[in-house]
């Protein structure tokens, strides 16, 4: 059905209906209030113009033609007043195309602002609604014919927050301080659906922190206790502990240099690990969000027997065996004198250090000691007891029998440490404090070409002990061949433990055994120890 203007355009267009709208100033004012507006409307001739009423004499706003019209065309308390070009197009004329020539409802060409960010508006001739329309926040259908107060319709176009990614703070001030009060009252209503965002610049505790630094508590979203995700251990970390330095905010994650900084404000917060918390990892650091925990070098996970802590724990700052063992796992030496090697520490109570500034800062500050009793054995002796862990009992194998092999009895000669293991030139030198004792036997241990083993705390197949590869009948006729290492009760140290008193035959069957060997004096002593036990046999035939 044709508009009824259509109708009436027809039958008077011969007597001058366009003049009539054109015919002089005061007929250009307000030419517009001939079919719709209102001619004695207060305010301008734009408001005069607009419904109500419309072309069928509505004035309601449940009618399409009436709708939002003055809502949009007036200046609030919220917003600026918006351009009729903004939903369609101002005639210059009656007759200009796509005026008075259809059938309603009016068509509909949106506007700069209303299209704004590439937006694709649209309006629903049957719900009467708008949608896309960036006025209302591009996601929000509004509807056209059922309008809210100002004040009633704050939250209609975005939240409040807006979703994430923006930040979830309910104050808009604090970063559009410069259009809204914290009462969510305008300053400048104008400025706000203008199509410009305006972000005034702040400091970091204007958002998140109290401090100048702006670390949480609080969070963006108001967090303030550990177990929030967006407080943790930030205190922790940029606090003046006494067992570390503090952590430079960008090791963990970007530092924006404002606002607008690209990868700040998008609801997420961007684990980054640099400097000091990559460390010498070679697979770099890691953040496990959903497990709220990180691999990064400072808690030297992956290293020393490192864990990955709990970012949400409630339980305070870390201990030092928070992060690494006391000691660390092997190939760490086993021993809680953390001061042989470390310097920086002052061997208190609680390892406190010497300067923290030196703790996780990326390089181990070791300190070993040059000399071998920094670490075990005495001033008086290098070889245990001490052990790495401290044990001076014979029963723990790091002392075992050490100084059974290395001390003059008169029985034997001195054993030569190298004749067991390797003897490093220095403490930081290949295999050595790796947390095992490798045992290489050399020298005596081996000769005649025994294959000696240590295995189970007992030595076997040592020349030493048997030397049954220098006899030559293949057996020597030692009670005690296999000696247990922690046993030094005398119990395995006798003249036939290590072969017969005298050996079997074809030894000659005479107890004098000084007749042919005369580094023996008898009697259970030797005129000369230093032959004895030396991998030869030293006899002379009478």
């Amino acid at each position: 059905m044709k508009h009824a203007l259509l109708g009436a355009l027809a039958a008077v267009a011969a007597s001058g209906c366009l003049v009539l709208h054109d015919n002089d100033q005061q007929a250009k004012d307000n030419r517009c209030t001939s079919c719709h507006g209102n001619a004695e409307a207060e305010g301008d001739a734009t408001l005069k113009a607009a419904p109500p009423s419309d072309t069928h004499g509505n004035t309601a706003e449940d009618a399409p033609g009436v709708g939002a019209h003055q809502r949009h065309l007036r200046a609030s308390a919220t917003h600026a007043a918006i351009a009729c070009t903004e939903c369609h197009v101002v005639p210059e004329r009656t007759d200009s195309p796509g005026h008075s020539d259809s059938d309603g409802p009016a068509e509909l060409t949106w506007g700069a602002l209303a299209s704004l960010d590439a937006g694709t508006p649209a309006y629903d001739g049957t719900a009467h609604t708008c949608s896309n329309v960036y006025c209302h926040g591009y996601a929000a259908t509004q509807p056209w014919t059922q309008q809210r107060p100002s004040d009633q319709a704050c939250g209609s176009c975005h939240g409040l927050p807006p979703a994430a990614p923006h930040p979830q703070n309910q104050n808009c001030a604090l970063c559009h301080g410069s259009v809204i009060k914290p009462d969510r009252s305008f300053i400048d209503p104008a400025t706000h659906v203008d199509g410009v965002l305006q972000v005034g610049s702040m400091a970091c505790n204007a958002c998140h922190g109290a401090t100048d630094a702006g670390n949480p508590p609080p969070s963006l979203d108001g967090g303030t206790t550990r177990d929030h995700s967006g407080v943790g251990a930030h205190v922790e970390h940029l606090a003046d502990l006494p067992n570390a330095r503090n952590v430079q905010c960008s090791e963990c994650h970007p530092v924006p240099t404002d606002v607008g900084s690209p990868g700040h404000v998008n609801g997420t917060v961007d684990v980054v690990f640099t400097g000091v918390a990559l460390g010498p990892l070679d697979g770099g650091a890691t953040w496990n969000r959903s497990a709220a925990t990180c691999t990064a070098w400072c808690h030297t996970a992956g290293l020393a027997g490192g864990i990955s802590p709990q970012w949400t724990s409630t339980a305070g700052p870390l201990a030092c065996d928070g992060c690494h063992g006391l000691p660390p796992p092997p190939p760490h030496p086993t021993w809680t004198r953390c001061t042989a090697c470390h310097s920086n520490l002052t061997g208190d109570a609680g390892h406190p250090f010497v300067d923290k500034e030196l703790h996780v800062n990326g390089v181990v500050n070791a300190d070993p000691p040059a000399n071998c009793d920094g670490c075990h054995g005495s001033s008086a002796n290098p070889a245990p007891p001490r052990d790495l862990a401290g044990n001076t009992a014979t029963s723990f194998s790091g002392v075992g029998a050490h100084q059974k092999h290395l001390t003059d009895a008169g029985l034997y000669r001195v054993v030569e440490c190298g004749e067991c293991h390797p003897v490093p030139a220095q403490t930081v030198a290949a295999g050595h404090a790796n947390g095992t004792t490798d045992l290489v036997f050399t020298g005596p241990a081996v000769a005649g070409g025994s294959m000696p083993a240590y295995s189970g705390g007992s030595c076997a197949n040592t020349t030493c002990h048997n030397p049954s590869v220098l006899t030559t009948s293949g057996n020597a006729g030692g009670q005690d061949t296999v000696p247990v290492w922690t046993r030094v009760d005398g119990s395995q140290l006798s003249c036939y433990s290590c072969h017969g008193f005298p050996p079997p035959a074809p030894h000659i069957q005479n107890f004098a055994c000084e007749t042919c060997h005369l580094d023996y004096a008898g009697g259970g002593r030797f005129s000369r120890p230093d032959l004895h036990v030396n991998g030869v046999v030293t006899f002379s035939v009478p």
